[in-house]
């Protein structure tokens, strides 16, 4: 599959971490280079014992997947069901380098075009059927040819043998190989076996996956629960547990009275006020280095936009407390943002624009609003169809002359906003995730090719950056120039940052998973285990 398949795919798994409700959460827990991959041996809370084998870790989602096995229709939360079950060539590891799954090596030559992979031996599927350089051809022609995506990166694909492949690219960018490598892979004869592509093997996918993963699909109940077992012919390390299950509870009450009921160990998608009282009630809120960053983004393409006007865009950030907002509404789970990247990351810790009312207001006469401007706030809808964080930023944009209109949009209206080419009216309350690389984020969410933000207007000079950064093979002149195009963004008040909401989830003290450490893309469910 090309880099474009993947970056839409990357886009679509931050948006299943995303909280809809716009809370802030913690980011005291700075990733560690130096962090192994180690099944955890140690709880926060103190206890120090070793990993057992035995029992079934139940899981509460809000919603189940739609599609299980077949990737080109992977939708927002598809992938994380699916990656129970299946693994891929590569992986971020908790340092944010990528690295060996399925592949237990890789070679990029930039200047040859190409991108090998060497595979893992001796690997089955969980129907007994061989991992192998065939199969890993067979699942990137799938991607390539249902998809719907042009493959014009990708000039073909070469089995040099049964245990090495070969990508030979038409156009060579730093963003394909983590776009390739963390393809999960499925099994080939499994499908055929259901009917292949015009025998209903590709409904058959849909509702199954047969992965090499550490665990096999034993039932999918659609809105209800997703079993797996141990697979006892694992090829890795575990797996400990005798099998997960995926309980769906959209309900949020419903979900944290089954967690503290001993129902459920683990609550995925908590919102930041549940997680207070559970950490409150001695339940361990755990995350990793990955979050969502929140922003506003004014619409600079409409000709009679008021945004087009830097003075007006940067009234906004004057205008808003970005610390108030995370004490107010975060829970003691925020961190404000000085720019789209994190602070720690790539571009992150320059600061820009500080809170100053009075500097807003008269930023605003000065454009010529003396008497106001009226604006549209479009942000998601919450519980009760509200949207509190929406409604702060409205009375903090109000006391400096903005006259705000929220906008509150159910989840569907709001994906088209920002990810369709309709956009927005005036300003949208938005959202973009952290990557391996801030270099991966900034082309995913901002750059030439992104897929989001259609109302943002984008000078040439700020392309020309995006177009140079995805050329460049050192990672320190990656480094250096995603510094400059977030600087960019950023003096120009292109994107208005607020805060980071770091991807958390609640578990009880019991059991024992280093989810999270590796990002939003990979789950090491072979080490997780529970105390007996």
């Amino acid at each position: 599959m090309t880099a474009k398949i993947f970056r839409k795919l990357g886009c679509l798994l931050l948006i299943l971490m995303l909280v809809l409700a716009v809370g802030c959460s913690s980011s005291s827990n700075d990733p560690d280079p130096n962090q192994n991959n180690d099944p955890i041996t140690e709880d926060p809370a103190g206890e120090s014992k070793g990993p057992v084998e035995g029992g079934v870790a139940k899981v509460i989602q809000a919603a189940g997947p739609v599609v299980l096995g077949w990737a080109p229709d992977f939708g927002p939360t598809d992938y994380s069901f699916a990656m129970i079950a299946a693994e891929p060539l590569l992986a971020v590891a908790s340092d944010r380098t990528l690295e060996g799954v399925l592949a237990e090596s890789f070679e990029e030559d930039p200047e040859n075009k190409t991108i090998t992979f060497y595979l893992r031996k001796g690997v089955k599927f969980h129907d007994g059927s061989d991992f192998n350089a065939d199969v890993v051809i067979w699942n990137a022609e799938m991607g390539r040819k249902y998809a719907r995506i042009a493959s014009q990166d990708v000039d073909y694909i070469e089995k040099v043998d049964d245990y090495t492949v070969v990508y030979h690219l038409n156009n060579w960018t730093n963003q394909m190989l983590e776009g390739m490598g963390i393809a999960l892979q499925f099994s080939k004869e499994a499908f055929e076996a259901n009917g292949g592509e015009e025998g209903g093997g590709i409904e058959w996918a849909r509702a199954n996956v047969v992965g090499t993963g550490p665990f096999v699909l034993k039932e999918f109940n659609r809105d209800n629960n997703l079993i797996f077992e141990k697979n006892e012919d694992y090829w890795g390390e575990g797996p400990y547990l005798d099998g997960i299950e995926m309980i769906f509870v959209p309900e949020a009450t419903t979900a944290m009275a089954m967690l503290e009921a001993g129902q459920a160990h683990m609550w995925s998608g908590a919102q930041p006020q549940h997680q207070k009282e559970l950490e409150e009630k001695g339940f361990v809120r755990q995350h990793g280095w990955a979050g969502i960053q929140y922003m506003i983004v004014p619409n600079t393409v409409r000709e009679d936009s008021p945004f087009k006007d830097k003075r007006v865009r940067e009234a906004l950030e004057y205008a808003i407390d970005k610390q108030a907002l995370c004490d107010v509404l975060g829970y003691g789970y925020s961190d404000p943002l000085n720019t789209v990247a994190p602070k720690g990351d790539w571009g992150g810790d320059k600061e820009f624009r500080n809170y100053d009312p009075e500097k807003a207001q008269q930023l605003l006469i000065d454009a010529g609003y003396a008497d106001g401007l009226e604006v549209t706030l479009m942000a998601a809808a919450a519980g009760g169809g509200r949207n509190e964080t929406a409604e702060a930023i409205a009375s903090m944009l109000d006391k400096v002359g903005f006259k705000t209109k929220l906008d509150i949009a159910d989840s569907s209206r709001m994906a088209g906003a920002m990810f369709g080419p309709e956009g927005w009216q005036d300003l949208i309350l938005g959202y973009a995730g952290q990557d391996a690389t801030y270099l991966t984020s900034t082309t995913r969410w901002w750059g030439h090719e992104a897929l989001a933000y259609a109302s943002m207007h984008k000078p040439e000079e700020f392309l020309d950056l995006c177009r140079q950064s995805i050329l460049l093979p050192d990672r320190e002149d990656q480094k250096a120039i995603t510094e400059e195009i977030v600087y960019y963004m950023a003096e120009e008040a292109m994107v208005i940052p607020l805060f980071e909401s770091k991807t958390s989830f609640m578990r009880c003290k019991e059991l024992h998973t280093d989810y999270m450490d590796q990002g939003m893309t990979r789950w090491r469910v072979n080490v997780m285990w529970l105390e007996q």
